[in-house]
């Protein structure tokens, strides 16, 4: 069985409670795009039963559980197309290198030589839980950086059971670390480091057994690389080395794809959507996300559409202001190119979604000089239906609507910046931020109430972070690249 699971009731705890979300303002995302003022919702073994009036739905359930939505707004969970599990304790250290090859080779060195199980515990959770209380149900996160961490299979296996029990639905993308190979890997055991050299066949060999091991709960697994490896000048660590791999890697991947019914994820820019297309390299189609996309030609916008492939726009990440080219996002959208949002690595920033959407528009909005580009609804489309069409799923989440999986959100609307209560999809996306999200289900389970997390104790998590982190600058000798330097204040480059 593929390890891209739709869905299933049997997923679900029977004996969950019923819950009614009463009279909200519903922004169901539904092919009508229908905003709806003072109705309600009944969801019941995980998904939603009805859209109704509040006393109708309690005749029909009057032992439901009520979450009172009359100051909020209710919407589809949002989807993060692109994290990076393992980054988040790392975040900001190294921001002051001001040398990018310099932070990129200390990043290279922590994920493969530094972590250990309890790091990827702490991680796993920390990812859910600020992703939970930003409003994103849905996280998409490769598993470490360029570093893939699938020389060993406990890391995927911890983080798929951490991410299950925090309740953030996710698919874990597994593959091969950036070649060339044999490379070498460190694992931690009683506080000791124990040096691999690790060959490309037994990373393979662990990707297809993390792919036929039983998907359970809202965890799954796709494929990922870093990147495809040609010769691009996109591409800040290309090397000769790199390439000679390009082949081998994408055959293994596409076996694996194929043998797992399973989609694909990788970065790409500059000329790599035509180098994959013209060289037959087989991964390409509607199974696959393509993340950053900046500088691609129109002849790869054409590739994307004929294939049915997917993009993922990431407003926010480095990629942005360090490399040059713009992602052609309203080309792409106009071309009938599906694209949705992602936070991409939270090394310097946070994981709301909210501040995607705004950066989307404005990021267009300011380089191509057209202050109507991107209108909010498509920036909300991107985050909820278009990042569920993009993942294969958008028949089962996405939107509002009766039969759906209960993945919702609500967001307190009882703010200065949200009143008067009008153009209500214009004042979220403009103003809205993760902090306003008030209570968060997923699969019809309620994680988070009154923004309080119910699957996890937040403070005891916090502190167990904040001693993971001490432990990592002190095994890496990181602790310098935590201090600000002498040009940080005062300075404007």
């Amino acid at each position: 069985m593929g390890k891209e699971s739709v869905p299933q009731d049997s997923d679900i705890q029977a004996d969950r409670p019923a819950l009614i979300l009463k009279d909200g303002w519903l922004v169901t995302m539904d092919p009508d795009r229908r905003v709806l003022e003072g109705m309600s919702v009944l969801v019941e073994n995980g998904r939603i039963e009805a859209i109704a009036d509040f006393s109708l739905l309690c005749e029909w359930n009057p032992g439901a559980e009520i979450i009172d939505c009359r100051r909020k707004a209710v919407l589809p969970g949002l989807c993060d197309l692109h994290g990076y599990l393992g980054g988040g304790i790392f975040r900001s250290v190294g921001e002051d290198f001001y040398d990018a090859v310099r932070y990129r080779n200390a990043q290279e060195f922590a994920f493969t030589r530094a972590l250990d199980e309890d790091w990827w515990r702490v991680e796993a959770r920390m990812c859910a839980v600020e992703r939970l209380k930003l409003g994103t149900t849905f996280m998409f996160s490769m598993l470490g950086t360029s570093a893939a961490r699938t020389d060993d299979l406990s890391f995927a296996r911890i983080a798929s059971e951490e991410l299950n029990r925090a309740g953030l639905r996710s698919r874990i993308g597994i593959g091969p670390a950036r070649p060339p190979w044999p490379r070498q890997f460190s694992l931690w055991r009683d506080g000791r480091r124990i040096d691999r050299e690790v060959p490309f066949e037994d990373v393979i060999a662990n990707c297809d057994t993390l792919l036929s091991d039983p998907v359970t709960g809202i965890v799954d697994y796709c494929l990922a690389l870093s990147r495809i490896g040609n010769r691009n000048a996109h591409d800040p660590v290309w090397s000769e080395d790199q390439q000679k791999w390009v082949y081998r890697q994408a055959e293994a991947v596409r076996d694996l794809m194929q043998r797992h019914d399973v989609g694909f994820f990788t970065h790409m820019y500059g000329n790599s959507i035509e180098f994959t297309h013209d060289e037959k390299l087989g991964l390409l189609g509607p199974k696959t996300i393509l993340s950053h996309c900046t500088d691609i030609s129109e002849r790869s916008i054409g590739i994307m559409r004929e294939t049915g492939t997917h993009g993922a726009h990431h407003p926010r990440t480095g990629r942005i202001y360090s490399h040059p080219g713009r992602i052609p996002l309203p080309e792409m959208i106009e071309a009938g190119v599906n694209v949705g949002l992602g936070c991409d690595n939270p090394a310097n920033h946070d994981c709301d979604l909210f501040s995607d959407m705004r950066e989307a528009m404005y990021l267009q909005r300011v380089l191509l000089r057209e202050p109507d580009v991107i209108p909010p609804g498509k920036a909300l489309e991107m985050a909820t239906i278009d990042g569920y069409r993009a993942l294969g799923l958008d028949r089962e989440l996405g939107s509002i609507e009766p039969g759906k999986r209960a993945d919702l959100i609500t967001v307190d609307l009882r703010q200065p910046y949200f009143y008067p209560l009008d153009m209500l999809v214009h004042r979220l996306v403009y103003n809205a931020s993760g902090r306003d999200v008030a209570d968060v289900l997923v699969d019809g389970r309620p994680v988070m109430r009154n923004r309080k997390l119910l699957t996890i104790d937040e403070d005891a998590l916090l502190d167990d972070t904040q001693a993971t982190y001490r432990r990592f600058l002190d095994r890496t000798g990181f602790a310098p690249f935590a201090e600000t330097t002498a040009r940080f204040w005062g300075a404007a480059r």
